[in-house]
């Protein structure tokens, strides 16, 4: 009995101790997987073999800015009318060339109609600027027509009549409603083209049935008209419209002929025609740009072509006003070093003090220079989401792209041209705002324009 008593004490001395071991195993095997994913295999690692994460951002940039030529500016979805005046880019003045379909073809006005007015209505989209601006709207027959199948470009210059038909002063007034008669309408700019000449509209109301029995007719009667803004003075607003609107019965944008005749009944009767603008009738935005009271600096750089005070400051501007050009003169030396694997190359655009009436873009495009002058669209802009980058930052006042796959190509293929890349507003076409840069001249104070890299030198 005793025998047996001392035998169950060793067993549960013996089963304590196989317990103990068990944990202590357990913590050492879990406790030595706590290590991060950087620290697994450090201490076997031989020194000359570990991968460090370099990071870099004085890389030598070059930039500049310059005039635009021009940029496509027809079939938009919206048509600016207005002008500024700004104290660095100078001043900037908007119009459109529109052409007319007929509403209902083959309509004939009877012989004893009488003009009333011939009203240019204009549906509001927006504005930008400072809408207690008095702008003035000049309204000319066009003497030459478009062509629907031909892309037409923002310094077009189209032969117009020598009478204005509106020469109308107004504030815009995107968020008004309009009273007629009556009626209260959508926000829109009304012009009366027969206030100053009636010829206009009396041509319109004495064309014959040839010129009435189609679209096609009536544009070689009728070309088109352009409305073109005054420029002002200081600071300035833009007006947009949508010209496509017709479909939207009398509150869209249409030309509305008004006339009265005596019905065989002897009693006059009060009528309206439309001419409408559709998605298949030509319209094109006219941009001018008046660079006579530009800053000194923004004209030795952009006008003079003193491309070395880009180092300090560089310009953009919509409405095919201006871009920047930017290279990396000394990124192919990054080759020199052995291989280079880019986690990640960040350009960042910072910007001088905003300013309350002009505002920033709400985003950039950034092409790569071609051989022949025309932008290529970046290998980086194809990544999903918004890893590209390029909207605006308004608590830092700064622009990033993301552009690794395009500078690892250049240090690994020392043979590309590397022409540099084109930055400039985003849907410029239709925005005019503009933006001021920190060039690269703040030399170790990183809040000028840098390449931010993130590599790996294998």
């Amino acid at each position: 009995m005793i025998r047996l008593l001392e035998k169950s004490k060793r067993l549960i001395v013996t089963t304590h101790i196989f317990n103990l071991l068990t944990v202590l195993v357990f913590v050492i095997t879990f406790g030595s997987c706590s290590k991060e994913p950087g620290q697994i295999g450090y201490i076997i690692q031989p020194d000359d073999s570990r991968l460090d994460v370099i990071y870099s951002d004085t890389t030598s940039i070059y930039s500049y800015s310059q005039l635009m030529d021009s940029i496509r500016s027809d079939k938009l979805s919206v048509n600016a009318l207005g002008s500024l005046r700004d104290p660095i880019f100078g001043g900037t003045t908007a119009g459109f060339y529109m052409q007319f379909n007929l509403s209902i073809p083959g309509e004939e006005f009877p012989e004893n109609s009488v003009l009333d007015s011939l009203v240019l209505q204009l549906s509001y989209e927006g504005t930008y600027g400072d809408t207690n601006t008095n702008l003035v709207a000049h309204t000319y027959e066009m003497l030459e027509g478009l062509d629907i199948d031909i892309s037409y470009y923002s310094n077009l210059q189209l032969p117009v009549s020598s009478a204005d038909y509106s020469n109308l002063s107004f504030v815009p007034r995107p968020s008004d409603s309009v009273y007629i008669e009556g009626d209260t309408l959508p926000p829109m700019l009304r012009l009366n083209l027969t206030d100053t000449d009636p010829y206009l509209g009396n041509k319109l109301l004495t064309a014959d049935s040839m010129t009435m029995s189609s679209t096609e007719e009536f544009q070689n009667y009728f070309k088109g008209l352009f409305v073109q803004s005054e420029p002002v003075n200081v600071k300035g607003a833009m007006a947009y419209f949508d010209l496509y609107s017709s479909s939207i019965a009398i509150n869209g944008t249409v030309l509305a002929l008004y006339y009265t005749y005596v019905d065989d009944s002897s009693v006059t009767q009060h009528e309206r025609y439309d001419y409408n603008v559709t998605t298949a009738t030509p319209t094109v935005n006219k941009y001018e740009h008046d660079r006579i009271s530009a800053s000194p600096d923004f004209t030795a750089q952009v006008i003079d072509g003193d491309t070395t005070l880009g180092q300090q400051k560089f310009y953009i501007q919509g409405y095919g006003g201006v871009q920047s050009i930017i290279r990396f003169p000394h990124l192919k030396d990054w080759a020199a070093e052995g291989t280079i694997a880019v986690n990640e190359a960040k350009l960042v655009l910072p910007g001088y003090d905003g300013d309350e009436f002009f505002d920033a873009p709400g985003r950039l495009s950034l092409l790569e220079v071609a051989e022949d002058g025309t932008g290529i669209i970046l290998p980086d802009e194809s990544e999903p989401g918004n890893y590209f980058g390029g909207e605006y930052n308004e608590s830092l006042n700064q622009y990033e792209f993301r552009i690794t796959r395009y500078i690892q190509s250049l240090i690994s293929d020392t043979t590309l041209p590397g022409r540099g890349l084109y930055l400039f507003v985003y849907g410029g076409y239709i925005y005019p705002e503009r933006f001021i840069f920190k060039g690269n001249q703040m030399g170790s104070d990183t809040t000028g324009l840098r390449l931010e890299m993130l590599y790996t030198r294998l």
